[in-house]
């Protein structure tokens, strides 16, 4: 299977979160493959420059980002993300050029997003949540 991690996901493992590590660690040993994408990266980078947060800058640099394989968009991933926006509109929500560009990734890739939020409700895209309420 494949996956590819919205920005609050990698701001769980940022964080430790204990139940969203133990997901990515067992889809790893399942061999699936966990991706990431630039604009995800930009989204991190920029949220956590604005903050001055360089301790989780460095862990996202040196630690997290290198486990991945990070997987680039394609003029066609831009194009179907127009699309989705336009779509979007029309029901009357207007999502994040992220959020669009990351559904248009996974859809090229077949892949599932991994978020918690419900963004991706109206796109047709499989998500899972892999943070456990309690």
């Amino acid at each position: 299977m494949k996956y590819l991690l919205d920005s609050n996901t990698v701001s769980y493992l940022l964080d430790q979160h204990t139940e969203v590590r133990h997901e990515l660690e067992q889809a790893l040993l399942r061999g699936d493959e966990v991706l990431l994408c630039s604009p995800v990266l930009y989204e991190l980078e920029r949220g956590l420059r604005w903050r001055t947060a360089q301790k989780k800058l460095s862990v996202l640099r040196g630690r997290i980002v290198p486990k991945f394989h990070l997987e680039a968009l394609v003029e066609q991933d831009w194009m179907v993300a127009a699309q989705y926006w336009a779509d979007a509109r029309v029901k009357g929500r207007q999502l994040s050029d992220i959020d669009l560009l990351l559904a248009a990734l996974a859809t090229r890739l077949s892949a599932t997003i991994i978020t918690n939020d419900n963004d991706f409700v109206i796109l047709p895209v499989r998500t899972e949540n892999w943070e456990k309420k309690p």
